[in-house]
């Protein structure tokens, strides 16, 4: 008996495909049976575009094929330490890689590299990952999945001594980092739509989701992209004069956010395992005591620019000035906004610490996860008392050596225009 499924916003016949059937490959089937879908305009899969609101009939299926089979395990290696990350390809889970680094990113999308001798067993992966094939993929650290992604091409070494391969991938949203707006959502510009609205839009042409756990904001008044412009590029522009961040969520859906505090996910101390090391990282070039905003001015809109004083340095008779322009700033409030969010990132951009641990999990054994705050002391390092800072980027890596830890750290307020009121060597 066939069913009828509406539209909602994000919907993607494949989405749909996987809610009713458990298999994306069933999205033929829906448009078959939905005949009022022939001539719209095609996705990049070949799928006819679809709308909040459609109406479309769901054939009856098979509905064991939504019980997905337990994937069958193929182990790369003998090395009994290399089972903590794993990764699901065409139902096959691959465990034993000899190496890996898995990057998870508070503003930005995460990424994987897993690294395994190319032995008899591979060859069962081979069959699987050949070029330009962008499979589909699982990414598990132990039996916590760290998201749903897509294989790149591989990266296989020759040597007289060994033979090994390396992989690749990203979450699911990555495709919008690399590609850019189809030409059936051209002319390019929005009118009076909110960042979710064109968020969704443009996710839509990939069949990608988008979340927000945030505010979105007032509409815009009118944005334009270029032809050539990478759709996360243009969404990012966006995102940064309202103070709002992105990164991808365990299904590989895109998600916006704004940075929240939070109590400290770990504590490291100068001299005390499990810190390594630190390192500061200070950008003095890009380090100003004056940001100025202009925007655009028209009949209707005489807007007076708007200047951020850094009195980390003016306090001290340091003038160094950057003037900025925000194009899509229709009122004061939106230029204050969007100047204060800038110079938020400049103190993320210059002011940050590189920490190496050797551990990926914290003292109650949970694994080190995005944006999660430690506190740190570390006087050598010009962190003279306990200071909270903010996990930008988390780098897991084991090669046949060690398990390591590379953590970038920011100051808090860095991505919310929330400037501190003393420095960590204050």
């Amino acid at each position: 008996m066939s069913r009828v499924h509406e539209v909602v916003s994000g919907d993607t016949l494949g989405a749909i495909s996987i809610k009713h059937y458990g298999t994306f490959q069933k999205w033929q089937d829906i448009v078959r049976a939905n005949p009022q879908l022939s001539g719209r305009r095609t996705a990049n899969d070949g799928s006819p575009l679809i709308f909040p609101g459609d109406l479309l009939t769901i054939p009856e299926g098979d509905k064991s094929a939504a019980i997905p089979a337990a994937p069958q395990t193929v182990q790369l290696s003998d090395d009994d330490d290399a089972q903590d990350v794993s990764i699901v390809i065409d139902g096959k889970k691959f465990i034993g890689w000899t190496g890996y680094e898995l990057t998870l990113s508070h503003d930005g999308l995460d990424l994987f590299s897993f690294t395994a001798p190319y032995s008899e067993a591979l060859e069962k992966l081979r069959e699987t990952i050949m070029p330009f094939t962008f499979k589909n993929c699982q990414v598990f650290y132990d039996k916590e999945l760290i998201f749903k992604g897509t294989l790149l091409t591989p990266d296989p070494e020759l040597t007289d001594e060994e033979k090994e391969i390396n992989l690749q991938g990203y979450p699911l949203c990555g495709i919008l980092q690399d590609c850019t707006v189809p030409p059936a959502l051209f002319p390019g510009y929005y009118e009076g739509l909110t960042l979710k609205d064109i968020a969704e839009k443009m996710g839509n042409a990939y069949g990608i989701k988008t979340v927000f756990d945030c505010d979105p904001g007032e509409p815009f008044k009118e944005v334009n992209f270029e032809p050539t412009e990478r759709i996360l590029d243009f969404l990012v522009k966006l995102c940064q004069q309202r103070k709002i961040l992105y990164t991808n969520d365990s299904d590989g859906r895109l998600v916006f956010f704004e940075t929240k505090k939070s109590r400290a996910f770990m504590t490291f101390t100068e001299g005390e395992l499990p810190l390594l090391s630190l390192k500061p990282k200070f950008q003095a070039q890009g380090f100003f005591s004056h940001i100025t905003g202009f925007t655009k001015t028209s009949e209707d809109n005489n807007s007076e620019p708007f200047t951020w004083e850094n009195k980390f340095l003016t306090k001290k008779g340091i003038t160094r000035h950057n003037t900025i322009t925000i194009d899509d700033a229709e009122t004061a409030s939106d230029l204050e906004n969007a100047v204060k969010a800038h110079a938020g990132r400049m103190f993320a951009d210059c002011i940050s610490f590189d920490l190496r641990c050797d551990t990926h999990k914290n003292q109650n054994g949970e694994l080190f996860k995005k944006s999660m705050m430690v506190a740190i002391k570390a006087p050598a390092a010009m962190v003279e008392r306990e200071t909270l800072l903010l996990a930008r980027t988390i780098k897991l890596k084991r090669d046949i050596e060690a398990i390591t830890a590379d953590i970038n750290l920011v100051l808090p307020g860095s991505f919310t225009g929330e400037i501190p009121e003393e420095l960590p060597w204050e």
